[in-house]
């Protein structure tokens, strides 16, 4: 094995294949400078977990002797361009922010998002990469797969070094809002184009049926797929902008608290009422009962004599205070 040649042959096939993800990292990059939920990180894990998906399935294609075809997996494309198709109504229907998910979720999401668009981008790599194993030995093979996650890196940190540069970012963060719909619509266009999905889709039709029907099939469920996906995203933006707001409820602080009615609110809040001024306590203190038992009862009933009147209504508190002394022994009478 020729290590020098091997990597040659490595980064010849990456570049090849992967130019076009350059404006794909460069697109998710302009999206995170405006995003709370996909950052850098999350774009560069999913660049590395669909690019792994893509070395997976070019492996099994070389185990399965280039029987896997690559062009089918440019229908994917058709996802960006329904996320473009999206966006777009997301500008003509503003609404307000939805709840945010937590972190976790929404790295998730990031991750599984910036993967997904990297298969659909992988159709090239695969048809590449497949062949490219078929003739290589396995000391070749490790050393492909080594320099094409090396690069993949290398371009990460180009596109975000790209898209750090300050009159780039301002741009970005006031444009990409308008611009985001249509980089996602010419990134599935170009995938579906690229990948020549239709025409093989129409040679094989063409080849089964004798009245060669296979451009009219495919415009015709490309149209009616398009026009049902498009339909239910109009729908559910419609729906979302003509739904009232959630009323402002107040939650007690604890779960089981009682509501209270407007009767107990207003008596919280009123005044106290000036006909029933508040009472002054008569009880007496224990060191007070003991002097009375010990023979000296107006030196414990100077102690205890309020600063105000007793009023009629302190009749049950006296009432409570002799049947406590006379539990006690003491003859008192109030």
């Amino acid at each position: 094995m020729q290590f020098g040649k091997s990597v040659g042959i490595a980064c010849s096939s990456f570049a090849i294949t992967n130019i076009d993800d350059m404006f794909v990292l460069v697109t998710f990059f302009s999206v995170a400078s405006t995003s709370k939920t996909m950052t850098p990180l999350m774009i560069t894990l999913g660049q590395f977990v669909g690019f792994t998906v893509i070395i997976i399935i070019s492996m099994i294609g070389f185990g399965a002797s280039l029987a896997l075809p690559s062009e089918p997996i440019g229908f994917l494309g058709l996802l960006p361009i329904l996320m473009g198709v999206w966006n777009l109504f997301g500008l003509l229907f503003e609404e307000e922010e939805e709840e945010e998910d937590t972190p976790n979720i929404a790295g998730m999401k990031s991750i599984l998002k910036v993967s997904s668009i990297t298969v659909m981008n992988g159709g090239d790599n695969i048809g590449t990469y497949v062949p490219l194993f078929a003739q290589a030995k396995g000391a070749e093979i490790a050393v492909y797969v080594v320099t094409y996650y090396i690069l993949l890196g290398v371009w990460c940190l180009v596109a975000l070094l790209a898209m750090r540069q300050k009159h780039v970012l301002l741009l970005a963060q006031k444009y990409m809002s308008v611009v985001i719909p249509f980089l996602f619509l010419g990134l599935g266009i170009f995938i579906v184009i690229k990948s020549s999905c239709y025409p093989w889709s129409i040679d094989h039709i063409d080849a089964s049926i004798s009245t060669h029907p296979g451009k009219i099939i495919m415009a015709v469920v490309t149209t009616i797929l398009l026009l049902i996906c498009m339909g239910a995203m109009l729908w559910l933006k419609l729906r979302k902008k003509a739904a009232p707001p959630p009323p402002d409820v107040d939650i007690p602080l604890e779960g089981n608290s009682p509501r209270l009615s407007e009767s107990a609110i207003e008596a919280q809040i009123s005044p106290p009422n000036a006909c029933h001024p508040p009472q002054i306590s008569t009880r007496r203190s224990s060191k007070e009962i003991l002097n009375i038992e010990n023979g000296d009862p107006a030196k414990g009933a100077a102690k205890s004599t309020p600063t105000l009147p007793i009023q009629d209504n302190d009749e049950p508190r006296r009432s409570n205070e002799k049947l406590y002394l006379e539990n006690h022994r003491v003859g008192i009478i109030a």
